[in-house]
């Protein structure tokens, strides 16, 4: 019976011994000598992989060989700790393999008793763990994430299902909303509700496409306020092909678009009387013109300009003159349509577009603005008038030939005695 408990314990060695030098894992083995040591008396072919060095190269020395100027002296300091106090240790350090690189290892260190004396350490177990890459991806992502987050540009994550499970400073501070206020929400709530349906179906077509999707979203800060995002939406994929996370990297693009705007306010508007300049209004008369000869519906244009305007500067100075000006546009514009353009011809003369109207309309609506100007208060410049030409759109007829009928019917309002009308 004892040869057969002999041989069964001996086998169960033997698998042991295979199963250690076979581990993936690195497993070194050291006496218990702290003073001197402690020496290794044992490394697998795991060890060997690990750090470059042959199982011959390390009997008889100590795990020192593995550190260098990067190995942490507080790790050390703990570790030694434990082992003097005959406990476990568990920790990760920068060790150096035989060619120098460095590699990050975790170490799992028991004490080894003896069995005839159990409170006397004899050996110490370590297995090891290469886990350069793991804190590589670790720090990447440590980075990554801080780099997200001191982002001054927003940032929206969402599970699939379109809950936000993340948000940085940066979209606090520009939508107003706390980080505690929005996680668990759907991005849905920050919709202005200006952008129709068709604009969110896109997006999500793309989205369940796999595909990234880029667009300008006008949203809703907590204030109530409107805010223009650039926003491009990317889908994150799990190990399986599945969509496991949104990703929204916006753009506040508001203050560039109010800008643009002013740029072609500007660009399209007088700058005495704020209505619309020449260029913008012969863009609207060339549009009109080719819109009613397509669709065969009726346009004219009214022509005026200011009765004796040389004289009201002469007299009461060029300031007085803009005002008179100014106080026109504001007159006449107050008594037209949406869709009538007022624009400014130049100098004192004025145009008015006026779509789907006839000669008779277009003749009636002058003549109320010549009332109108001819009651207008301009301080300091009384007795203020002006006189009007008509003209409806003929066939075959262009801009130039439609202006120049006008401003004929504007001349001859001139010679019959000024503040009137005259149709052509």
């Amino acid at each position: 019976m004892a040869t057969v408990a002999y041989i069964e314990g001996f086998e169960k060695l033997r698998l042991l011994d295979a199963a250690i030098d076979q581990s993936r894992h690195s497993v070194l083995i050291t006496d218990a000598d702290l003073d001197d040591g402690p020496r290794i008396v044992y490394v697998n072919a795991g060890f060997e992989q690990m750090t470059g060095y042959a199982a011959d190269e390390v009997l008889g020395e100590t795990p020192r060989l593995l550190q260098g100027p990067r190995t942490s002296r507080v790790i050390l300091d703990r570790l030694r700790a434990a082992l003097s106090a005959g406990e476990t240790f568990d920790g990760e350090v920068i060790n150096y393999r035989k060619d120098g690189s460095t590699y990050v290892v975790r170490s799992y260190i028991s004490p080894v008793y003896a069995e005839e004396a159990p409170e006397r350490v004899t050996h110490y177990v370590s297995l090891q763990q290469d886990v350069t890459d793991e804190r590589a991806r670790d720090e990447q992502l440590r980075l990554l994430s801080t780099a997200v987050e001191v982002s001054g540009d927003p940032v929206l994550i969402t599970d699939p299902e379109g809950t936000i499970t993340y948000v940085n400073a940066a979209f606090e501070e520009l939508m107003g909303y706390s980080r505690s206020e929005v996680l668990g929400e759907n991005p849905r709530r920050f919709k202005s509700g200006r952008q129709d349906d068709a604009f969110y179906q896109g997006m999500w077509r793309a989205l369940e496409r796999g595909e990234s999707f880029r667009g300008e979203f006008l949203n809703r800060r907590r204030d109530g306020s409107l805010i223009h995002l650039e926003q491009t939406i990317t889908p994150v994929l799990d190990d399986h092909g599945k969509i496991s996370h949104y990703v929204a990297l916006g753009k506040d693009v508001t203050d560039r678009l109010r800008m643009e705007d002013e740029i072609r306010r500007v660009a399209h508007t007088d700058w005495l009387t704020g209505v619309a300049n020449r260029l913008s209004l012969g863009n609207t008369l060339e549009a009109e013109i080719e819109r009613s000869q397509r669709y065969g519906r009726p346009l004219s244009l009214i022509m005026f300009d200011l009765d004796h305007f040389k004289a009201v500067n002469d007299q009461y100075g060029h300031e007085a003159g803009d005002e008179v000006l100014k106080a026109l546009a504001q007159t006449v514009s107050a008594e037209l349509r949406d869709a009538d353009t007022l624009g400014r011809w130049g100098g004192e003369e004025f145009i008015i577009v006026v779509p789907e109207t006839r000669l008779v309309g277009a003749t009636a609506l002058a003549e109320k603005l010549r009332q109108a100007v001819s009651t207008m208060s301009v301080p300091g410049v009384p007795g203020v008038t002006a006189s009007f030409g008509v003209a409806e759109l003929a066939s075959g007829d262009s801009a130039k030939l439609l202006a120049r009928r006008a401003d004929e019917a504007m001349y001859q309002a001139k010679q019959a005695g000024r503040d009137r009308v005259v149709a052509l």
